[in-house]
């Protein structure tokens, strides 16, 4: 009998067209075999394990990576992915203040 474990996934903006065309609100339930990690995810999702998104953990921000794609998902976790952000503008430099 193998153990599983059920993880919440949410996804953004482009990056939701890698859900099934069932999953409401942005977001699905997978099931994986315990000692699945970031990566086992990101690869069953289609999305490219090299990319440079944002993937937060349990209300926890990383940055896409070698050392992210490598943590253990554990049952119960809620991961939400976003798509790398960019931005600012130097034209307007005095609203920053």
């Amino acid at each position: 009998m193998k153990c599983t474990i059920v993880v919440e996934l949410k996804l953004f903006m482009f990056l939701k067209k890698h859900l099934p065309k069932t999953a409401a609100e942005g977001k699905v339930q997978l099931e994986f075999e315990k000692g699945a990690t970031v990566k086992d995810l990101l690869s069953r999702m289609g999305i490219p394990v090299e990319d440079d998104n944002i993937i937060v953990i349990n209300g926890i921000a990383y940055k896409q990576n070698d050392t992210t794609n490598a943590l253990e998902l554990n049952d119960g976790d809620t991961i939400a992915i976003f798509p790398p952000i960019a931005g600012g503008s130097r034209l307007l430099p005095d609203l920053r203040r």
